[in-house]
C-alpha cells in the first residue's frame, strides 16, 4: 500500500502544469518618435515586461517615459542615447541609463496603461508623445483546469489499474505455488 501511495504521489509530482510563458515587448523611441507608441492589445499579460530604448540621436536629447493607470504612475529616469564607458566598459555615470525597464505586476496590473513620452533638448522639453498597452490578466480558464483534472483523473487510474493488475497476479503466483 506504501508503493502505491509513493508512486501516485511521483506520477503528480511529474505532471506538467499549463501556465503563460513571460514575454518582453520592446519599444523603441527615434527621431522620429516612438515605434510604436501603441503597444499592440494582445501583446502583453501580466507578468510580462516594456522595455523602452532610447535611440534618438539628437544632440543633448533625453528621454523620459512615464506609464500610468488608475492613479498610479511610473517613470523612468532620463534616458540617453548612450552612456560613456571607461576602458574597462563600465559605465562612467552609473545614473545614466539608455533603456527603461517596466514589469506589469502579476496580480494586478490588467487594463489599460497610457504611455507618455517626454523628449527634451538641452534640458527643454521639446516634444510629448502618447500612446497605450492595454494588459491582459493572467488566469487561466476553467476548460484549461477542468482539462488538466481530468487527464489526471485518467493518468491515476490507469496507474492504480496497473498496480492492481500486477498485485492480483503476484498473489495468484503465490496461492498457486503453495497448492503445488
Amino acid at each position: 500500500m506504501r508503493v502505491l501511495a509513493l508512486l501516485l504521489g511521483v506520477i503528480l509530482l511529474a505532471l506538467p502544469v499549463a501556465g503563460h510563458e513571460l514575454a518582453v515587448y520592446t519599444v523603441i523611441y527615434g527621431k522620429e518618435g516612438a515605434m510604436p507608441a501603441d503597444i499592440p492589445d494582445g501583446s502583453l499579460k501580466e507578468g510580462d515586461q516594456a522595455w523602452f530604448w532610447m535611440k534618438d540621436s539628437t544632440e543633448n536629447s533625453t528621454l523620459v517615459v512615464t506609464l500610468e493607470k488608475d492613479g498610479a504612475s511610473y517613470s523612468s529616469t532620463e534616458l540617453m542615447t548612450e552612456c560613456e564607458l571607461d576602458d574597462n566598459g563600465s559605465k562612467v555615470d552609473e545614473g545614466c541609463e539608455t533603456r527603461f525597464d517596466f514589469s506589469f505586476d502579476q496580480s494586478n496590473a490588467a487594463g489599460e496603461w497610457m504611455i507618455t513620452f517626454s523628449k527634451s533638448v538641452n534640458g527643454s522639453e521639446t516634444s510629448t508623445e502618447v500612446g497605450s498597452v492595454v494588459i491582459e490578466a493572467d488566469h487561466h480558464s476553467q476548460e484549461e483546469v477542468s482539462s488538466f483534472s481530468k487527464t489526471n483523473i485518467a493518468i491515476l487510474v490507469a496507474v492504480a489499474s496497473v498496480i492492481g493488475m500486477l498485485l492480483l497476479i503476484s498473489q495468484m503466483m503465490e496461492s498457486s505455488s503453495e497448492e503445488e
